[in-house]
């Protein structure tokens, strides 16, 4: 049975009689006919008391009716509820992020968005790179924000940001003083890092490798404040994006460094050969846009 074969049973019972029905619908009479004809033959039962001069509907007739009602209904309602999701009327976005990033810049951009659909949820899950790819992997999320370059025959890419690494240091001690610090006069310094999942700390081994030493780590964690309080009590230094820095307290101060590549790159990702609902491509040109 066809959709439009219920459509047209409806019509004959509301207006009366297939002519009636025809008319309502700008079809043959012949068509609604035939069409109520193929729906008795499927199912093996009669619809109407053809001895009547008028239309009446037997048992299963008025039954077939009530089901038929409820199922144009439903799809209505369907239509309608598409009609919303591809008109962003309503949508859920579901979104990794890094720890390590400007988090100002995010809530202030999922603002401007939200004000233009108002109707769209989030579910925000905080992570490593690592782990935000992991989680896109799995289809746990929809849309990363993370470090870039990405493995670009898994992930599309677009970026958002570029900004300084710093050292970080407590504002007490002799290399808050500097104006610069050389990457390489680090070597006899304990680190403060994140945990594995997090490609800054990657980053910095490399960074320490190209001018000739690996950092000494005293500790790895996942929290910004962990690792700054850890910092101002002189357990060790950091090396941490340069809006990080600008949030943490007067007792921790972030040195330029040079000598190694001191620059951190974050920008959204999405897997390839992924389906992305409408919402959260809609999301994606629109950080597109803003970035430029």
């Amino acid at each position: 049975m066809e959709i439009k074969q219920m459509k047209y049973f409806v019509e004959v019972v509301k207006n009366g009689g297939m002519t009636q029905a025809s008319e309502h619908l700008f079809i043959a009479q012949s068509t609604i006919s035939k069409n109520i004809k193929s729906i008795e033959d499927e199912f093996n039962i009669t619809l109407f008391d053809r001895s009547k001069k008028r239309i009446v509907l037997t048992d299963v007739g008025r039954v077939f009716y009530e089901k038929c009602q409820k199922a144009m209904a439903a799809l209505d309602d369907l239509s309608l509820e598409m009609g919303d999701v591809t008109n962003l009327e309503r949508g859920h976005i579901r979104i990794g992020i890094s720890a390590i990033m400007n988090v100002r810049l995010f809530t202030e951009s999922l603002n401007q968005f939200h004000h233009r659909f108002p109707n769209v949820t989030y579910e925000v899950i905080e992570g490593g790179g690592k782990a935000v790819e992991f989680y896109l992997n799995n289809d746990e999320i929809d849309v990363g924000i993370t470090t870039l370059p990405v493995d670009d025959d898994i992930y599309h890419a677009i970026p958002l940001y570029k900004e300084n690494l710093l050292l970080v240091v407590a504002k007490n001690t002799e290399l808050a003083s500097h104006t610069s610090v050389y990457l390489g006069d680090l070597k006899r310094e304990s680190f403060v890092m994140f945990h594995d999942d997090y490609y800054l700390k990657d980053q910095i081994i490399e960074s320490c490798r190209k001018v000739g030493f690996h950092p000494k780590t005293v500790a790895k964690m996942s929290q910004i404040t962990f690792i700054e309080n850890m910092i101002r009590d002189g357990i060790g230094v950091s090396i941490l994006p340069e809006s990080i820095v600008n949030v943490l307290s007067e007792d921790v101060v972030g040195v330029p460094l040079h000598g190694a590549d001191v620059s951190w790159n974050l920008g959204v990702i999405w897997k390839k050969e992924s389906y992305i609902n409408y919402v959260t491509d809609e999301w994606i040109k629109f950080l597109n846009d803003i970035r430029r």
